[in-house]
């Protein structure tokens, strides 16, 4: 029954969060206006606006959030702890780092075919010093590796800051836009650029659901039942990095949506399973679409970036969390 309540809760947020991305902007439409643009009715310049402009961002919105979601539930999952969150391990800041460091001073333009690869990198580049200073004998410690990478996410924070200050006065605001949150990838390319990494690692991760679930119960047990431990970690551990980096690399710097999402997903499901992802990635994109919603209209004009209002709400969960472990 509790799992039927949230698929239902879920699809209604869903629904409302779609109408009101399309709806709520700097020139609100009402709901005939919408209903006008589907059927073709409308003026050329309300179909603009919803299918050239706040189409792509809603469904941006949605991928990233659900790419980061599933990211971080695979990295609670392989870490044995709920804490873990690609924000807060420094694999978003690694991406960060590599793709603000391209767009400042490589790239011609913001729309390139290889932001998400570059993220990649960075994010790779990152993970590997979380699991040099956060293993403990050859093994992942989950306290340790929290601690890691909440140094490392510090240590290229601080690059990133000096990678800001030396980019040109034309790429500045970008930057700082980026750095904040802002849903910065609002077109029909970027959609299609993150489109094909969920489009292959969700489902490749959700092939291997079973031994998800077997490890879950821990790293002895999965060995002893047959679980090939080191290559499905490592597996898994990619398609977190991967998905992550996409994420960063065309929404902005996000944390907290991998550490909430899996959360959420469990109280209704109360395991781990093939279920709680799916449920887990839809929570990720209701999460940051309303997120983006608000940051549009919570400031009299202009708007807020929605890394800063997922931050409002994730900061104090994480801390909380924190305190129910200690």
């Amino acid at each position: 029954m509790r799992k039927k309540i949230g698929w239902f809760s879920l699809l209604f947020l869903l629904i409302i969060g779609i109408t009101l991305s399309l709806t709520v902007g700097t020139i609100p439409l009402s709901l005939r206006d919408l209903m006008d643009v589907f059927q073709q009715n409308a003026s050329a310049s309300k179909e603009l606006i919803v299918f050239n402009f706040r189409f792509p961002r809603l469904l941006v919105s949605l991928l990233a959030g659900s790419g980061l979601a599933v990211s971080g539930y695979l990295f609670q999952t392989v870490t044995h702890n709920d804490l873990a969150d690609p924000g807060i391990l420094g694999i978003n800041a690694g991406a960060g780092l590599t793709v603000l460091i391209y767009l400042g001073f490589f790239a011609r333009g913001e729309n390139s075919w290889y932001l998400p690869l570059i993220a990649c990198v960075g994010s790779c580049g990152a993970t590997c010093l979380v699991y040099y200073f956060g293993r403990q004998a050859e093994r992942i410690t989950p306290n340790r590796l929290l601690l890691a990478g909440v140094a490392v996410n510090a240590g290229i924070s601080a690059l990133t800051l000096i990678a800001t200050i030396r980019v040109s006065k034309d790429n500045y605001q970008f930057v700082t836009a980026w750095l904040a949150g802002t849903i910065w990838g609002t077109t029909w390319q970027h959609v299609f650029l993150l489109l094909p990494w969920l489009i292959c690692l969700i489902p490749a991760v959700l092939l291997r659901g079973r031994a998800l679930e077997v490890l879950e119960l821990g790293d002895e047990i999965a060995v002893g039942l047959g679980v090939r431990l080191k290559r499905t970690q490592l597996f898994i551990l990619i398609c977190a990095v991967c998905l992550a980096a996409a994420s960063v690399s065309i929404a902005g710097s996000i944390s907290f949506v991998g550490l909430i999402a899996p959360h959420i997903a469990r109280q209704f499901t109360g395991k781990k399973n093939n279920q709680t992802l799916v449920m887990t990635a839809l929570i990720g994109g209701i999460l940051l679409l309303f997120s983006d919603i608000l940051a549009r209209v919570i400031l009299p004009s202009g708007e807020m970036a929605a890394g800063i209002i997922v931050s409002l709400i994730g900061a104090p969960y994480f801390i909380l969390q924190l305190l129910k472990k200690s």
